[in-house]
């Protein structure tokens, strides 16, 4: 009973201490460092375990993602999301900034294997916290986010020159306008 104890007052008194340790601003959170390993597979198992759970819910393709037009689609919205900075694309590399995010965003012309279409639709429509990866659901709609995932999975196939051609607008064409949105205010952004 004593052994029991002993082990219940230790794992409290590191629980505390994990705890104050993160309490206190002692765990040093800059990007410019990277996570302890520790810190890193949890973050990790964490997200991987998490994608896996909630994706495929109430989610529909009636659709091939080998339609050429909605890889277009898909790669119109990739480049004009700015998903390109940060993940780059077939002999683009990522910008500046992105190369020093804590994690980094994953290069999807080698890792969007890692995630089945239902997956990567999950993430494209919900987004990932403390990643910098923005939620599209509330802006794209379930065509659009399917667009999009059509797209990453022929990037790991594609050439630049193809990157180039999927993602040049048709004339008169272009992105949608989200709602609410002026379109004199959107045409005078770009």
């Amino acid at each position: 009973m004593r052994t029991l104890a002993a082990i219940a007052v230790v794992l409290f008194a590191i629980i505390v201490g994990l705890a104050g340790y993160a309490y206190f601003g002692f765990y040093n959170v800059a990007a410019s460092e990277q996570d302890a390993n520790v810190i890193r597979w949890s973050l990790e198992t964490i997200r991987t375990n998490s994608i896996e759970r909630h994706a495929g819910h109430n989610v529909s393709l009636a659709r091939s993602l080998d339609d050429p037009e909605m890889i277009h689609t898909g790669g119109l919205h990739y480049k004009e999301e700015g998903c390109v900075a940060c993940h780059g694309g077939p002999g683009i590399s990522r910008a500046e900034f992105a190369r020093n995010m804590q994690p980094q965003p994953p290069d999807l012309t080698r890792t969007a294997a890692t995630l089945n279409d239902a997956e990567l639709y999950w993430v494209l429509q919900n987004g990932i916290k403390m990643t910098g990866m923005p939620a599209f659901g509330s802006t794209h709609n379930q065509e659009e986010l399917w667009a999009m995932v059509a797209f990453v999975r022929r990037l790991p196939k594609m050439s630049l020159s193809e990157y180039e051609k999927i993602t040049e607008a048709s004339e008169g064409g272009g992105h949608h306008q989200a709602e609410g949105e002026d379109p004199g205010a959107a045409a005078s952004s770009k």
